[in-house]
């Protein structure tokens, strides 16, 4: 066993290659890091099972494992636990486990027990987007509240998440570190090519994501006969929510201006948020969730699109200086908000040039990394062998 700090990542979203592996790619590249990374070897997500992906760089440690209870109805996926969990630690003998998993997750409660009974000396991180202060219902409340005791350290996806986490009990160290974009794959295109190649014409705001009624679609139609006739609206994905959408728009009589494209394989997405003039995220907040991060604003932004979205949770702190906020629900002032940029291309360009910018200053795979390199560093646990004998 070398001297190096050696972190135990434990994350059902390191199952994908484009997903999490890459930032424990990014991770793994680090000299100061031995990382591994345990995976579910079955997940169940938006009605499919998925099974974890070879990753692409051979160098990163992925340990595909047995996963019990990886759904479980109402419950979800936040009953799923390890039944080897305590051998791999006693193999692997990590300084730090970092749990990107949220706290109220039984794989949370479970890995704080082990640590807690056998590896007194590891560290735990737990990670969590959650950013609506909501009780939970047995037994979740009471996981949330033993893993946050626990914890060594809390990392939040946004703002609102570490203020979720202080609410619920949190009293140790926090530090917000974003969701990120593969800023290669997700770049500035010849914008002229890709709206021919999608038949795309006028001024074109779009949407990239899931139908559902929480993503404020509505607004975008009920905002679009207040926009000047050259405006159009693109979707691109799918979900239970298109046909209300659909009938919506022929009851406005805008049809002839909005197309549905349907769901998109991911290496679609570039050219789409290329050819768009402005992407939209028009999030409502309801009871038990608002927005908590908002990928497509990032990935827009790294294909230098500018960004319009709701301040619903934490869009307003992605977007930053790249793009508008509208009050969520309020479709005149989206509508304002597209004007402006339909009559300002140059307005539109430096929103562009400016969200690319902030991409690679704080949204890239590397740049997340080094955040959470540098969290764990500030973690170091004493590095004599942690193994204690049951």
């Amino acid at each position: 066993m070398n001297s190096h700090l050696r972190v135990l990542l434990i994350s059902h979203t390191c199952q994908s290659r484009t997903e999490g592996q890459p930032k424990a790619q990014c991770l793994a590249q680090m000299p100061e890091i031995d990382l591994e990374v345990l995976v579910p070897d079955r997940w169940r997500q938006n009605g499919k099972w998925l099974a974890a992906q070879s990753p692409a760089d051979d160098g990163l440690a992925l340990k595909i494992a047995k996963v019990v209870w990886p759904w479980s109805g109402p419950a979800q996926n936040y009953l799923h636990w390890y039944p080897g969990l305590r051998k791999t630690l006693e193999e692997f003998r990590p300084h730090i486990i970092d749990l990107w998993e949220e706290p109220w997750g039984l794989v949370s409660a479970q890995t704080c027990w082990l640590r807690n009974r056998y590896f007194p000396a590891t560290k735990i991180l737990s990670e969590s987007e959650q950013n609506i202060d909501r009780r939970l219902p047995l037994p979740f409340d009471r996981m949330r509240s033993y893993t946050l005791r626990n914890a060594d350290f809390a990392v939040g996806r946004s703002a609102g998440a570490i203020e979720v986490l202080r609410a619920k009990g949190y009293r140790g160290p926090a530090q917000v570190v974003p969701n990120a974009v593969d800023a290669e794959r997700f770049h500035p295109m010849d914008r002229a090519r890709c709206r021919r190649q999608l038949g795309l014409s006028g001024f074109v705001a779009g949407y990239v994501g899931r139908m559902v009624p929480r993503k404020g679609l509505m607004e975008m139609l009920d905002a679009l006969p207040l926009c000047s006739a050259e405006v159009n609206l693109l979707f691109a994905g799918s979900g239970e929510h298109q046909p209300a959408l659909e009938q919506r728009a022929r009851e406005l009589g805008i049809q002839a201006r909005v197309r549905f494209l349907g769901d998109q394989p991911s290496a679609a997405l570039p050219a789409i948020m290329s050819a768009l003039d402005v992407l939209l995220l028009p999030s409502r907040t309801v009871p038990t969730w608002r927005e908590q991060f908002g990928r497509v604003i990032i990935e827009a932004q790294a294909c230098a699109t500018p960004v319009i979205g709701s301040d619903s949770g934490a869009i307003p702190e992605v977007i930053g200086k790249a793009g508008c906020v509208f009050p969520e629900g309020d479709a005149r002032a989206l509508a304002a908000a597209v004007e402006k940029l339909r009559a300002s291309p140059a307005e539109c360009r430096r929103l562009g040039e400016l969200g690319r910018q902030q991409v690679e200053a704080r949204f890239t795979w590397q740049r997340v990394a080094e955040q959470m390199r540098d969290i764990f560093l500030t973690m170091r646990s004493d590095p004599v062998s942690n193994l204690v004998a049951a």
